[in-house]
């Protein structure tokens, strides 16, 4: 039997290996200016990054609550943001806007385009 993450609706991991998250969920270069043109602040930072990491792998945008704490922390530590960063948004709008732009910068079309 496939594990969850590896099904036709992929989740995340609760637990991940150093070498897992080094892989899969460090910013390259790119992506880090795409995010610093796209946000202001280490929260918007953290929480668009995360956005974009976590879809390259789910296909999804998750909510950024059950994003587990070790890829939080992953991206953080890379991204050079203060410990205190936490994710999350204050507005609705905010949010959406930085998935239509994660779309965008990854070449995807939203079923309603």
């Amino acid at each position: 039997m496939a594990s969850i993450e590896r099904t036709a609706y992929p989740r995340l991991k609760r637990s991940y290996t150093e070498k897992e998250l080094e892989r899969v969920y460090t910013p390259s270069g790119e992506e880090i200016r795409f995010v610093y043109e796209l946000t202001r602040g280490p929260k918007s930072l953290l929480s668009a990054m995360i956005l974009l990491k976590t879809s390259q792998r789910l296909g999804y945008f998750p909510k950024l609550e059950e994003v587990p704490a070790p890829i939080v922390d992953h991206i953080r530590v890379r991204m050079n943001l203060p410990p205190e960063t936490v994710p999350g948004y204050d507005k609705p709008r905010t949010r959406y806007e930085h998935q239509t732009a994660i779309r965008k910068f990854r070449g995807i079309k939203a079923l309603w385009e």
